[in-house]
């Protein structure tokens, strides 16, 4: 199975807006993003990429914003602004620009850009009598800027000592831009999806497009979360309110070793890599949380037992106080007509995703190239039975999972029907021991 993919929305002060970007590693935050500004959410990813994520697919969310910009000037007498320098993306990044001559060759200069005192690009063109097109030629491609010729001069232009570059503006952000994000990811395919938000509104939206395009053969999960603010009871309510397989909610959050607090939606983005990382043959029930030293909050067992009941994940303290997951849960705690309570696992809904998916895959090679006789019908059950032993082999069925013809619907035209039988194997994560002392041998109680 594709496993460790995650997605994302996220909220920043640079980088594309309204666009899917594919992110493989830390580094790609950084340089699509920023920092994400003070109202930004780029840590999202970040926390998907700790948790066990290996790539993400992220939409910085949006409506308008402008974009920075600086007027370059000639020498001129009356200082004409000859060249317009404009960011290449909306939001409040703080940028600056400098344009001198070289200090290796003084016919030379070079526009540079910083962020405080970091260089960030750095471009050389010859000076003279037409500095304005042979900087439009050095500056052929830049990741952060464009540049538009407003006038031709013979002047050279103005020497520039980190000039302050007027900021532009970030987007909005409300519910719809998060509806138009998820409709941009529809076009992937992903495990696990995370917000980087707690708002109840944005969320309810992120399970209907998640109910939605599982009707459609996209087989994901969403990670969501609440912090401490909300009360304990309030939290068993929205968990178990969404009553969902598709739906984790993560009712509480961890200390990591600096201090930095995760709760909220920060501890779902976490968890959310976890839960794509972490392969279906394996449950993430007591897996422990890198860097994590403390709980933001510690539940008594009552609690504990409580917020499984109610389909709330929460972190917990192992017997030599490692932070960890209680119990891979989701939200489903009342299965309807088609499910059974083994929907109530993460681990078991990925298993069963897993065999639909792959299923699915192996049959789209076949559509068009079959007929749909006897044959072509008995292709597609060896190879549906085939990705069926290949996953009890990998430890995820019980052996003897099998595809056969639906008998109550009989094949016509282009189609067919066929009925996968499978067992999908759960974790031991529940031992019962019974313990039966005595006060001496047998041997010594008859002498």
């Amino acid at each position: 199975m594709d496993d460790g993919k995650c997605a994302c929305v996220l909220r920043s002060n640079w980088g594309p807006i309204g666009k899917a970007v594919i992110l493989e590693s830390y580094e790609d935050i950084v340089k699509i993003y920023g920092d994400g500004g003070i109202n930004g959410t780029t840590e999202v990813p970040f926390e998907q990429f700790k948790g066990g994520a290996r790539l993400v697919y992220a939409v910085r969310i949006g409506n308008g914003g402008t974009k920075g910009e600086y007027m370059i000037k000639d020498t001129s007498e009356s200082a004409t602004a000859v060249i317009r320098l404009e960011m290449k993306y909306e939001g409040n990044r703080e940028f600056s620009i400098t344009i001198r001559p070289t200090l290796a060759d003084s016919n030379k200069k070079e526009l540079i850009i910083l962020e405080g005192t970091t260089m960030l690009e750095k471009f050389i063109f010859p000076g003279g009598n037409d500095e304005v097109t042979n900087l439009l030629e050095a500056v052929s491609e830049s990741e952060y800027f464009t540049l538009q010729k407003l006038a031709d001069t013979s002047y050279p232009l103005e020497t520039i000592d980190q000039a302050e570059i007027i900021r532009g503006t970030d987007p909005t952000v409300n519910v719809l831009a998060y509806s138009k994000a998820f409709e941009l990811l529809e076009a992937y395919r992903f495990n696990v999806l995370a917000l980087d938000t707690n708002d109840t509104s944005v969320q309810s939206i992120m399970r209907m497009f998640l109910n939605r395009i599982l009707e459609d053969g996209k087989f994901t999960m969403g990670v969501i979360g609440e912090d401490r603010n909300i009360s304990f009871e309030t939290r068993l309510a929205n968990a178990s309110a969404y009553n969902d397989k598709q739906i984790i909610y993560v009712g509480n959050g961890f200390i990591d070793i600096s201090g930095n607090v995760y709760e909220g939606y920060l501890a779902a983005a976490w968890v959310s890599g976890l839960i794509a990382g972490t392969p279906s043959n394996e449950s993430i029930t007591h897996l422990a949380v890198d860097g994590a030293v403390e709980l933001t909050e510690l539940f008594t067992n009552n609690q504990y037992e409580r917020a499984i009941s109610a389909g709330m994940l929460t972190f917990s303290l192992s017997a030599s106080n490692v932070v960890w997951i209680e119990s891979g849960i989701n939200t489903l705690i009342t299965p309807n007509s088609n499910e059974d309570i083994g929907w109530k696992k993460i681990k078991r809904v990925k298993v069963r995703f897993e065999l639909m998916q792959r299923l699915n895959d192996t049959a789209e090679t076949l559509i068009g190239r079959i007929n749909n006789d006897n044959d072509g019908r008995m292709t597609i059950i060896q190879v549906s039975n085939g990705v069926c032993g290949s996953m009890a082999a990998e430890g995820k069925l019980l052996a003897g999972a099998r595809c056969e013809i639906d008998s109550n619907n009989i094949p016509q035209g282009d189609s067919a029907w066929f009925l996968v039988y499978a067992d999908d194997i759960d974790a031991l994560e529940k031992m019962y021991f019974t313990f039966k002392f005595r006060f001496a041998p047998e041997e010594i109680e008859s002498e």
